[in-house]
């Protein structure tokens, strides 16, 4: 989890979460490397849309179903 120095949606920290969560999944191992690429800002506020989406409907899913027990 990022430490929270410089807020968690820093470049830095938001890379290590997202590296950390990539390995408790499983499978072959992330790791960051000093290869440079240009950051593409679009494609990442996709991702985070996406998993805000995603994490909504669990959510919602969960509490109906905790509802009908």
């Amino acid at each position: 989890m990022p430490d929270g120095s410089g807020g968690f949606f820093n470049p830095e920290n938001l890379k290590k979460w997202a590296i950390d969560l990539a390995n408790s999944c499983g499978g072959a191992q992330v790791s960051k490397t000093r290869v440079l690429v240009k950051a593409n800002p679009l494609k990442a506020n996709k991702l985070l849309e996406q998993f805000a989406v995603e994490y909504n409907n669990m959510v919602v899913s969960t509490n109906e179903e905790n509802e009908e027990e």
